[in-house]
């Protein structure tokens, strides 16, 4: 139960600004468009770190992961094993601060520690070598969701099947569906046709309401994907409390005053705001 409370204190922490708990406002696009750092400050790009040392920041990008506390972070399973088994944490690094994939400006990397794997759920949680304060994680959504729900996506991936990497994170709209979705997953599907999920884009988030629903679980080899499948939050729960439960330890202590003071920062700007 430790992991739930910590959870359920961050989310009561950031309901002092209901705008971080929502979906942005306005939706700009079917096929994506630039996201900003504002609205997804928890986004991590995981690299390699021989290819970022040898060839040149955002270099050795091939995955998206997101804050799920000052300690882990969460991806899909696919993230963090190879040919031959699991990748090491020395073979990682973890991204934050920035929403460009290749300008180092403002970035922060921080190295993995240990991962965790949920073979059948395909995800993993990477416990990070030092605490990340004062950047918000994402909110977790234990419930279920509607088919016909507008959701949002975002990351690094193609934008062609023929394309690379962009350069800065984009963001997606989607809608939840129920055909043919199997258990334990979350299904949805872009307005519009060629949007959504491409090349790259293993560990993409799915954010219902502002808060995470799911990790896209899957290789894909094309854009455009017609249903596309993401490992659902709500079914994995336990297992994602007991990982950042783990990753936190018993030492609470930093993280809560980052998020207290988040909170007091947030009020006094809505102070401010409303004058």
């Amino acid at each position: 139960m430790i992991s739930l409370a910590v959870i359920s204190l961050a989310s009561l922490l950031y309901s002092v600004d209901s705008s971080l708990l929502t979906v942005p406002q306005n939706p700009k696009i079917s096929g994506g468009v630039n996201a900003s750092l504002e609205d997804f400050p928890y986004m991590v790009s995981i690299r390699l770190k021989a290819l970022e040392s040898s060839t040149g920041f955002g270099d050795g990008f091939f995955c998206q992961g997101v804050l799920t506390s000052p300690r882990s972070v969460l991806t899909s399973s696919d993230c963090v094993l190879n040919g031959s088994g699991p990748r090491t944490p020395e073979e990682l690094s973890l991204v934050l601060g920035t929403v460009s994939r290749t300008n180092a400006s403002g970035a922060i990397a921080v190295d993995p520690e240990q991962i965790w794997i949920n073979y059948d759920g395909r995800l993993a949680v990477i416990k990070l070598a030092q605490e990340v304060l004062c950047v918000r994680p994402v909110v977790l959504n234990e419930f279920q969701q509607d088919g016909g729900k507008q959701c949002i996506l975002m990351g690094w991936g193609a934008n062609s099947t023929d394309g690379k990497p962009v350069e800065t994170l984009q963001e997606v709209y989607v809608r939840i569906t129920k055909e043919k979705c199997p258990q334990n997953l979350i299904c949805a599907r872009a307005d519009k046709e060629n949007a959504g999920i491409c090349l790259w884009d293993t560990g993409v988030p799915l954010l219902c309401d502002g808060s995470l629903s799911g990790v896209y679980v899957g290789k894909p080899n094309h854009c455009g994907i017609e249903i596309e499948q993401f490992a659902s939050v709500r079914a994995h729960w336990d297992w994602i409390g007991a990982q950042i439960a783990a990753a936190n330890g018993t030492n609470h202590r930093s993280a809560i005053w980052c998020l207290l003071i988040l909170g007091l920062l947030i009020s006094v700007k809505n102070v401010f705001l409303s004058k």
